[in-house]
């Protein structure tokens, strides 16, 4: 029994109180799990994804392959209430069940593994890239008891991967495509799994790249396909069990983005008058151990991230204006926005969860995070350098947090289990601003302490090891931030954090032996002190205030059917309608969610005959429907509402399988959906957010 936990707890996250189904009078889940069933650690133990009592998604690494996922936008099409839009490499908005912003840090919590990937800053999460990942798990609606700031949505879990210490293995994967209108597509991603010492030290390597070809074209240089990018990723984990109660693991990612241009035009075609590329850079290093006390389990996380993050944008239908009324015609005609990010991060969790027999369970953790913020913003010009600064900015941001947390379960009976937690969560930040604005120099300094209080309720009851419905209630939250005081008087120096509540009520079922599988939830959630936009008096610049407040009903459904071994239907849909109910000097009553999508759908269906005794054949479809949204900005002159147009998007995957050996064409945006991202313009982004066209190729992958 302790070899299998420490196994396990090697091979995911550092799992504590592994035994909660157990000690509720349940069995030993990762032994009795049929095929179908996945194995989780949403509640930081292992579950089967049947029996959590919350609203999740988990797609395991057999279906991450089968969808061609490369990244956490193919996702939506597994998804109910999640959904995505993207800019550029790593540049990217995520929402889940209609949380979402442009102020402030994310609302989704994001994971690699034990590594929190959370930011301070909108629209640059980690783009982490889905080579050799055994599961990502979705979990829906407030996670801050376990998973922390920022996790108000839901939250985001990457699991790699870990070495097999018992057998050499591995894989390649290899494609070519071509996007219509654009530039062809190449990808090849390669694993090696390798014991070193059999049951006892092993390692796994992955390499990857990938060659996303450009589709638009530059109206004023004549230059094709200029948004290309190219994606590198290494990634090696060394995993060491020198005995039944210990294990330890080493992971190292090193991953590179480079695109020459973001995604930005007007039916494939810009007229940007200068190169908007965005760049990204990141190291991670993590360390786990474990150690089995026999009543306890003891684990422990650290990680280290270094990330360079650079980019630039084309504003010079802002600034053309202003200037050609300062300088001679043609001193400037070109402008543009630049800006150089760097990020460290060091995070470090202690957890110590129960083992045993017995209806009472239990788990304590605590949490530590140092994170450093240095940016640097330029506004160069063209053909002559500007004899002043226009805006320019030095920001220097420094976050020390920590966290305390704990949950107790008990079985009032086999079938009625309750959950209670509560975090603590304490931030101190810091800033140093230096800016220039038209010559004019000022300095602003922020110091600043943020907290909150964050339980959950949970109550479950199982009519059987296939069917339950539970209540959950939870409350989520992000740390709160600095304003610019220097540019006026009457403005608060910080803005206080934001938070949610979540009340729902879920039922989950297997059904027909496990051949039909289906979960619904509904839920509302209050959302207050939003983090707003105010005008700052005197003046047209804007400051961030907490005078907001949203409310409404959201539904998630998802279905999967196994009526044959070969065929597997999918579909799952998502609905809310959060909007504010209190007005701010941004928004009005009843505007919604800014990009939030009110309503999602989509289906996918599976069908692998057995061809032959050695030949089997691959027939994929997937659908995805996202309704409209909009991004509200009832500020200055400018049109209020930015509109996010729906879209229909199929991807077919056609193919045959020899063995271990798999070769497909397929086809992404089937039917050349052409509905842009975001119809622009909306701050440094002057054009629309181009969707990209269609893409034909064919792919290949082989295990070993």
């Amino acid at each position: 029994m302790k070899k299998r936990i420490m196994t396990l707890m090697a091979g995911t996250a550092m799992l504590p109180a592994a035994a909660f189904a157990q000690v509720t009078g349940g069995s030993d889940t990762a032994s009795e799990a049929s095929s179908g069933d996945i194995i989780v650690t949403a509640q930081r133990y292992e579950q089967r994804l049947q029996d959590v009592p919350l609203s999740i998604s988990a797609i395991g690494a057999d279906e991450l392959a089968a969808r061609g996922t490369t990244d956490l936008k193919d996702l939506q099409y597994s998804v109910p209430g999640l959904s995505t839009y993207e800019y550029g490499v790593s540049r990217q908005f995520v929402q889940l069940r209609g949380l979402a912003t442009t102020i402030g840090s994310s609302t989704v919590g994001l994971y690699l593994d034990e590594t929190p990937l959370g930011l301070d800053t909108q629209g640059d999460p980690f783009n982490v890239r889905l080579y050799d990942m055994e599961r990502v798990e979705v979990l829906r609606g407030p996670q801050a008891t376990l998973y922390g700031q920022g996790s108000m949505g839901g939250t985001i879990r990457y699991i790699p991967a870990a070495p097999r210490l018992d057998a050499v293995g591995g894989s390649f994967e290899g494609e070519y495509s071509s996007t219509r209108y654009g530039d062809s597509n190449y990808k090849a991603v390669g694993v090696l799994n390798l014991p070193i010492a059999t049951d006892k030290l092993g390692v796994r390597l992955v390499a990857g790249y990938e060659r996303i070809g450009g589709y638009i074209d530059n109206a004023v240089s004549g230059e094709k396909n200029i948004n290309s990018a190219d994606i590198y990723v290494l990634r090696g984990t060394l995993l060491a069990q020198p005995s039944d109660r210990l294990s330890l693991s080493l992971m190292g990612v090193y991953q590179e983005s480079k695109q020459a241009n973001q995604d930005f035009g007007v039916v494939y075609r810009t007229t940007a008058l200068l190169p908007q590329p965005v760049n990204d850079r990141y190291t991670l290093f993590q360390g786990k151990m474990s150690y089995d006390l026999d009543t306890a389990l003891l684990s422990f996380s650290t990680s280290y991230i270094d990330r360079h993050n650079s980019g630039q944008s084309d504003v010079s239908a802002f600034y053309l204006p202003t200037l050609n009324m300062i300088f001679p015609p043609g001193f400037i005609d070109r402008v543009g926005t630049a800006t150089d990010s760097d990020f460290n991060i060091y995070n470090g969790e202690i957890r110590l969860a129960s083992q045993g027999d017995g209806p009472f369970g239990w788990q304590v953790g605590a949490i530590y995070r140092d994170s450093k913020f240095h940016s640097v913003t330029t506004t160069p010009t063209a053909p002559n350098p500007s004899p002043i600064d226009l805006v320019a900015s030095d920001v220097l941001f420094r976050n020390k947090s920590y966290a305390l947390y704990g949950e107790v379960n008990y079985a009032f009976t086999p079938q009625l289990k309750a959950i209670v937690g509560l975090r603590y969560f304490d931030e101190h930040k810091t800033a140093h601003i230096e800016s220039v604005n038209f010559g004019v120099p000022t300095t602003d300094i922020g110091d600043g302490s943020f907290n909150s209080f964050n339980p959950r309720f949970n109550l479950s009851y199982e009519f059987s090891p296939s069917s339950m419905v539970f209540v959950n209630v939870a409350k989520g939250f992000r740390s709160g931030g600095f304003n610019a005081t220097s540019v006026g008087p009457g403005i608060p120096p910080t803005y206080d954090s934001d938070e949610i509540w979540t009340y729902e009520l879920g039922t989950k079922h297997q059904l027909l032996d496990g051949k039909l599988t289906l979960d619904a939830s509904l839920y509302r959630s209050e959302w207050s002190k939003v983090q707003s936009y105010t005008f700052v008096p005197g003046s047209a610049l804007a400051a961030v205030t907490n005078g907001g407040h949203v409310d409404g009903w959201g539904v998630d459904l998802s279905a999967t059917a196994r009526p044959t071994r070969a065929l597997t239907l999918t579909a799952t849909y998502g609905w809310n309608n959060l909007k504010f109910d209190k007005a701010t000097i941004d928004k009005a009553v009843g505007d919604p969610v800014d990009g939030a999508v009110r309503e999602s759908w989509s289906a996918s269906l599976d069908y692998r005959p057995q061809l032959t005794d050695s030949v089997t054949g691959i027939f994929r479809i997937d659908y995805q429907h996202a309704g409209p949204s909009q991004i509200t900005l009832r500020l200055f002159n400018v049109p209020p509402v930015i509109p996010r147009p729906g879209r229909d998007l199929v991807n077919l995957r056609v193919g045959v399988g020899f063995g271990p050996v798999e070769v497909a064409l397929f086809a992404n945006n089937l039917f050349d959906e052409n509905a842009p991202n975001l119809i622009g313009p909306l701050g440094t982004i002057g054009e629309n957010i181009e969707q990209r066209p269609r893409v034909i190729g064919i792919g290949a992958n082989a295990r070993f």
